[in-house]
């Protein structure tokens, strides 16, 4: 996160994070997806020394360092750094914690990395094409980034569902202060073409391909073990991500 960033959103936010994403269904399955996608890559063959960028409340970041991984976390919203130390207390976990904006990583004495992860954090960024300039020094050759982003296009979809032309045809995907939708969105192939000369996309999944756009009707007379099996087995099918609510990538530096 950047300087320019307004961190108390976060702070304020914090409970409402808790509350409709990382204690629901949502976050479940998020979390779901990620653990899939490490185990299928094979990351926790042996303890990797791992940046966790705008680490939030440290749920993910937890599941890793109960793996045996070596935890670094850096969050600018002390709120949320807060709620991260804890869960790493309560589990008995060891980690180094940073409070700490995105522009401030190069005047840090931190080395090289084996993995730097950076999860719904991309897409609250003024510039997020910045974050790849100031991470790039700080994973090695050969290492891996785990990017999950939330997706312009499948905003763009639900709003053409939801019948909001309006909101398409003005152009701008930006979220209003003090709501769930980013103030960046990122367009996939924009970025696909950015990091092509410095990473080789290893996975691609998609987090909420089809739950979003249920009516809740249907949604609801389904149950959550139902429901996470059924997006599991869509989330790795190229043809359902365009319009996944989250993208999942996972990179390697070359």
């Amino acid at each position: 996160m950047t300087q320019s960033s307004d961190t108390p959103i976060f702070n304020a936010l914090s409970p409402k994070f808790t509350r409709n994403i990382y204690d629901s269904f949502k976050g479940k399955l998020r979390l779901a997806i990620l653990e899939r996608d490490f185990a299928a890559l094979n990351l926790h063959e042996k303890p990797l020394t791992i940046l966790d960028i705008g680490a939030g409340q440290g749920q993910f970041a937890a599941m890793l360092a109960a793996k045996g991984h070596h935890l670094t976390l850096i969050e600018p919203a002390i709120e949320m750094l807060e709620l991260a130390k804890n869960r790493f207390k309560e589990k008995e976990l060891e980690g180094i914690f940073h409070h700490h904006f995105l522009e401030e990583l190069p005047e840090l004495p931190l080395p090289q990395y084996d993995l730097i992860t950076c999860h719904a954090m991309l897409e609250w960024l003024p510039e997020p094409t910045h974050f790849f300039e100031i991470i790039k020094p700080l994973l090695k050759k050969g290492g891996k980034l785990s990017l999950l982003f939330y997706n312009r296009e499948g905003l763009i979809y639900h709003n053409l569902i939801r019948g909001n032309f309006h909101y398409v045809e003005r152009g701008n995907f930006s979220g209003e202060k003090g709501g769930f939708t980013p103030i960046s969105p990122i367009a996939p192939s924009a970025l696909e073409r950015l990091l092509q000369s410095d990473y080789q996309i290893l996975k691609k999944s998609g987090i909420r391909t089809y739950y979003d756009f249920m009516n809740p009707e249907a949604r609801n007379r389904i149950n959550e073990e139902d429901h996470l099996k059924m997006e599991l087995q869509y989330s790795e099918r190229a043809e359902y991500l365009p319009h996944a609510r989250y993208l999942h990538w996972v990179l390697e530096k070359i």
